[in-house]
């Protein structure tokens, strides 16, 4: 009786791939994983403390307001679920199409540009310069054609000429 010699899963997968049946998930190694509509635990974590605190407050509001301490309870257990469901869908709409960690980039950027955190990335708009002049001059000494005279080229020192008081 002849037995089919077995596989490791892995090989059969590489084999997909060579065979372009399969594509590598490399990419997704360095990535935090989506749990929630594209929302990343990280980002659930954030949103549903947030939320918690708000709907905790809106509850004690409408106690206070109507005397049902069952509001306090209905808000604080379904506000954040709610907040969390809608949020994702938000936040999914915002990641549609974009690289990883775009949206926490670009919050980065709307807030370092109103000035409440510094910016860690290069922002400048303008011209680049070395803060001071180069000692010669880019053109070339060479004539482009041979009826052409040579460039007179002025050279400027840096150095600063010492002057004394006397």
């Amino acid at each position: 009786m002849a037995t089919k010699k077995s596989t490791p899963k892995h090989l059969e997968l590489d084999e997909l791939v060579v065979q372009g049946g399969a594509a590598p998930i490399t990419d997704r190694v360095n990535v935090e994983p989506a749990i929630l509509n594209g929302m990343t635990a990280s980002e659930a974590q954030v949103i549903g403390l947030v939320s918690l605190v708000l709907c905790l407050m809106l509850g004690a509001f409408l106690v206070a307001v109507t005397g049902f301490w069952q509001a306090l309870l209905l808000v604080t257990l379904f506000g954040p679920l709610a907040v969390l469901w809608f949020t994702s869908k938000y936040l999914a709409q915002i990641k549609r199409n974009r690289p990883d960690g775009y949206y926490s980039q670009a919050m980065h950027l709307w807030l370092s540009a109103r000035g409440f955190t510094s910016c860690k990335f290069i922002n400048h708009d303008g011209y680049w310069s070395l803060g001071r002049t180069l000692p010669f001059t880019l053109a070339s000494a060479f004539p482009v054609t041979a009826h052409e005279p040579p460039v007179q080229v002025k050279v400027l020192s840096t150095a600063r000429k010492a002057t004394s008081k006397a």
